[in-house]
């Protein structure tokens, strides 16, 4: 018999006796937060949100981790990563919210966008650059600079000093086009997609690809004389990467890949803004805006869909995890942020960037007979091991283009 029977309830045979006899059993029908709405989506734990109060969600939660971590300055120049995924131009868009004549604590650094063109890798790809600044037109209270960088210039030696006189001569202008150096991008584009091609899997070819595009984007940062570098990373994507690094020998740097601010670099903080974003509440946000994210070619996209990478393959095992189980993501997230850092040797990876720990010491020996007049740590050896020597002049020149960064830029 029902125990609710006698006791002033309605009968088990109704909704309300189901709401009464089960926490889990939300309303569907209203919104979360203001009670009169039709929902628009449902997020976290089931908790329906009307389209109003999803915004102020969103927001408020994008301004929260601002202002917890006290990172924009008034006049600071702070360099926004946008290559046009939905995570990247909802991050574009919620930062345009703190610039709204109207807004509260309003945000007072000076955004530039740099768009990168990463088509020089595959075979008959296109450049998504057109449709990205098409969408960046559209972003209102935000007046700022962009730049398109074609992701083959970080193959150029000296890519500091050529980048910080060509921006000099066009610092003027809303739009400031790399493609127009003077450089054979060719040759560059050719080099770069024979590099890539010699790497054997797709998980190095990732690897390698990531920390040469946080090479370039910390470079351009310190000619811009921006000290943050704000990257569009959702906490789906930081929780598959810790399983994955964890995978390619890279568990000591799990605190700086995935903690809200990464200061492997003295100079560049890099932020991962959409730390507490998934991945539906960026695309769901963008609806609201009616903006669509642009389509991206990956190295995963045309590999064999069923294997592709270890990352591919640790995403795909945490979204499933999460559509089951919504506690997933948050659950990794909160034990990543409880681990800490290993005693390094006070350098960093010549690839990577990030600290090399004293236990790689011995383990940079087992895993690669190679030998390499550059520092690495123990994550980078596993990548450059699956490729060939083209690789390793590539983290040769990147030590040079270090040197040269520390005397040229000024």
């Amino acid at each position: 018999m029902c125990s609710t029977a006698g006791f002033g309830a309605a009968s088990c045979g109704t909704e309300d006796a189901v709401m009464l006899r089960s926490k889990t059993n939300k309303r569907t029908d209203i919104c979360f937060k203001c009670k009169t709405s039709k929902p628009f989506v449902v997020i976290r734990h089931g908790d329906p949100f009307c389209g109003p109060c999803f915004d102020h969600h969103v927001v408020h939660k994008f301004r929260q981790g601002l202002g917890k971590t006290k990172i924009l300055y008034p006049g600071e120049v702070v360099l926004l990563h946008v290559p046009g995924t939905a995570p990247s131009l909802a991050m574009l868009h919620l930062m345009a919210t703190g610039y709204d004549a109207a807004s509260h604590k309003k945000i007072t650094a000076d955004p530039k966008i740099v768009v990168m063109d990463d088509s020089c890798l595959f075979d008959h790809a296109q450049s998504n650059i057109p449709e990205v600044l098409r969408v960046v037109a559209r972003v209102p209270d935000m007046p700022c600079q962009v730049f398109t960088v074609p992701f083959e210039l970080v193959f150029l030696e000296g890519f500091a000093e050529k980048c910080g006189t060509f921006y000099e001569e066009h610092k003027n202008l809303a739009v400031v086009d790399m493609k127009e150096l003077d450089v054979d991008f060719e040759d560059l584009a050719r080099t770069a997609r024979n590099t890539f091609k010699s790497i054997k899997t797709v998980s190095a070819r990732e690897d390698i690809h990531r920390s040469l595009q946080l090479q370039l984007l910390s470079t351009l940062a310190r000619v811009l004389n921006s000290t943050k570098l704000m990257l569009p990373d959702t906490s789906t994507d930081l929780a598959a990467r810790l399983l994955s690094a964890v995978a390619r020998g890279r568990g000591s740097h799990v605190p700086n890949e995935t903690q809200y601010l990464d200061k492997r670099l003295p100079d560049v903080t890099m932020v991962n803004c959409m730390r507490e974003f998934t991945p539906k509440e960026c695309t769901y946000y963008l609806r609201r805006l009616g903006i669509t994210p642009v389509t991206m070619v990956t190295h995963t996209t045309l590999s064999d869909p069923i294997v592709g990478s270890i990352n591919r393959l640790t995403d795909t095992f945490i979204s499933g995890l999460q559509e089951n189980f919504p506690s997933t993501v948050n659950t990794v997230m909160k034990t990543a942020a409880k681990l800490q850092s290993l005693p390094s040797k006070n350098r960093n990876c010549d690839l990577c960037m990030l600290p090399i720990v004293l236990a790689d010491s011995g383990l940079v020996d087992k895993l690669s007979g190679m030998k390499l007049e550059a520092d690495l740590c123990a994550g980078c050896h596993v990548s450059l091991s699956e490729s060939d020597g083209n690789v390793v002049g590539l983290v040769c020149r990147t030590e040079k283009q270090k040197i040269l960064d520390e005397f040229l830029i000024d």
